[in-house]
């Protein structure tokens, strides 16, 4: 295939919009009153600043405009409805009276767009310098509500569904090929499984006609019903996204729901973004790219995808539950995929119970640091570095990763393959199928691996649950290729193991041979150094980094 906890964040005023907010007072003081639809609505306005969330610096400067849009409060009988797959809203959401779009369109280049709560239902195009923030409570869906469900023997049918581009990708059998269904139907806020035909409860279909056959009676429901593929689509370089509720939406394979179309300096910051059919996040291309500080789940294929950008920042995110729609994980899917990017950082972030690696990064990725990341119930790797170059992989947390495929090459906690000049450092490594894996592999866009360290990790592991061998750490070659040659520099040192006992029969380090014990791995350049440590040792090491300090049943 191809540790440390972030403190809560606290939302405070960003110091951008605090100059904007003064002058926007000192304007309404000079100006009078009478320019405001009147004097409740402009105190309302500004005092609704004081809750908008933190901004970083190196985001564009704005040109001191902001808007402020009042949205029309909803009617007192309103039911209330789920609107997520986590939790049900107890009150109705306010019913916007404006589009975004139109926010957007008014506004003047460098401004910064403050949207009031509500679910807008739209894609929103941004051709402009502009800072678009969310204040709580704003959402941007791409399903829209359905009635008018008919009954038509056994099930219930509305159309018409809009007719998406098609697609080929490979699925895993178990998806039954609704990888390459990008419909989306959600009852109450919880998302239906998509099956060719003859849905049972808690499925949908979509018959020859496009339209929706639904099992389940919609009677006293909401059913939303994906027919948009983007929330944001970009036209603009210095864009900056934050604090939405984003989900529903329609995105092909390998494209995103989100996506700044190559251009520079966007910044997606404290949203939470889930349920499209793709990527949640696609952004390639440019320079200049920060996610920060998101929650983004349940991607049909995965969560976050970058592609050719220099310089980007992945910091603060949390990456979980992708690859709802099981994509063949051998291809492209899972937590995060990063491609063929320059100068880039991956730091502080959480990748957990994807379906696929949890990041993964490949395709010629050059001067890459991975730090102080949390990694763990990933389907197969916790963290991937494949085909790529100058790597720091370092003070990572990982665990409880590679369970669904043990017996495959990436089952590992941390997999560097076919790679070249990478430190793997100071990382805490437990339960997971491997610990550490190193791959020469026989390819066409393999780099020869050279200057490959793994030093000063910490690795437990115990001997059972596997159907094969439990290796703390493993350099393999399914070739007659430079792993293993002096002149390579490979090498391993002082590495801290754990498993229930420090003698062995099976394997538990490889270097051109499987080896069981310790002290001959210490013979080869594969570890110089290394040491079992105590049970207690391990619990102070696996609690200071926030990881179990057992192993799961598998």
């Amino acid at each position: 295939m191809k540790h440390l906890r972030r403190p809560s964040r606290h939302r405070r005023l960003p110091g951008r919009l605090l100059r904007v907010a003064g002058l926007g007072v000192a304007l309404l003081l000079l100006a009078g009153w009478a320019a405001w639809p009147g004097t409740a609505n402009a105190v309302a306005g500004t005092a609704a600043l004081l809750s908008l969330p933190t901004r970083v610096a190196g985001t564009p400067t704005t040109q001191g405009v902001l808007l402020q849009h009042k949205a029309t409060p909803p009617p007192a009988a309103t039911p209330s409805a789920a609107n997520s797959p986590a939790s049900a809203a107890t009150t109705p959401p306010p019913t916007p009276s404006r589009t975004i779009q139109s926010m957007v369109d008014a506004a003047a280049p460098g401004s910064v767009v403050v949207v009031p709560p509500g679910i807008y239902r739209e894609t929103v195009t941004i051709t402009k310098p502009i800072t678009l923030v969310g204040e709580p409570g704003a959402e941007i869906r791409g399903s829209d509500v359905w009635t008018g469900w008919t009954k038509v023997g056994a099930y219930w049918v509305r159309g018409t569904v809009p007719a998406f581009p098609a697609s080929n990708a490979p699925c895993l059998p178990a998806s039954n090929g609704r990888c390459d269904w990008p419909e989306q139907v959600f009852l109450d806020g919880k998302p239906l499984e998509q099956v060719a035909a003859n849905p049972v409860s808690g499925q949908f279909a979509i018959d020859s006609a496009r339209e929706v056959v639904l099992a389940n009676d919609p009677g006293g429901h909401t059913v939303e019903v994906t027919t948009r593929q983007a929330w944001i689509v970009g036209g603009a370089d210095d864009v900056t996204i934050e604090g939405f509720t984003m989900r529903d939406a329609a995105s092909s394979p390998q494209r995103g729901a989100i996506e700044n179309d190559g251009h520079a300096n966007w910044t997606i910051e404290d949203n939470t973004l889930s349920d499209a059919a793709g990527a949640d996040v696609f952004l390639n291309g440019a320079a200049g790219i920060q996610v920060l500080d998101n929650d983004i789940a349940r991607g049909g294929q995965e969560g976050l995808s970058l592609d050719k950008t220099t310089g980007a920042i992945v910091r603060g995110n949390t990456v979980h539950d992708n690859n709802t729609e099981l994509f063949d994980t051998a291809w492209e899917a899972g937590g995060a995929k990063i491609t063929r990017s320059t100068d880039l950082t991956v730091d502080g972030n959480t990748f957990s119970r994807n379906f696929g690696a949890g990041l993964w990064l490949d395709m010629g990725c050059d001067r890459v640091t991975v730090s102080d990341n949390r990694a763990d119930h990933n389907a197969r790797t916790g963290i991937a570095f494949e085909v790529s170059h100058d790597g720091t992989i370092t003070n990572n947390a990982v665990w409880e990763n590679g369970w669904d495929k043990p017996a495959s090459w990436g089952a590992a906690g941390i997999f560097v393959n076919s790679s070249d000049h990478t430190l793997v450092s100071s990382n805490v490594v437990a339960w997971n199928v491997s610990g550490i894996t190193v791959l020469s592999e026989q390819r066409s866009d393999a780099r020869p691996v050279v200057d490959i360290s793994i030093q000063d990790n910490t690795i437990a592991a115990s001997d059972a649950f596997s159907p094969g061998n439990r290796y703390a750490l493993r350099w393999l070659e399914d070739y007659r290729g430079p792993l293993y040659l002096a002149g390579a520099n490979n090498h391993g040192a002082n590495d801290r193991y754990w498993y229930p006992t420090t003698t062995a029969t099976a394997a538990r380090f490889h270097w051109t041979a499987d080896l069981s014990q310790l002290a001959a791995f210490d013979q080869t350049p594969g570890e110089h150094g290394g040491v079992y440590i105590s049970a207690a040792q391990l619990d102070q090491t696996l609690r200071a980094a926030g990881v179990p300090t057992s192993q799961e049943q598998h």
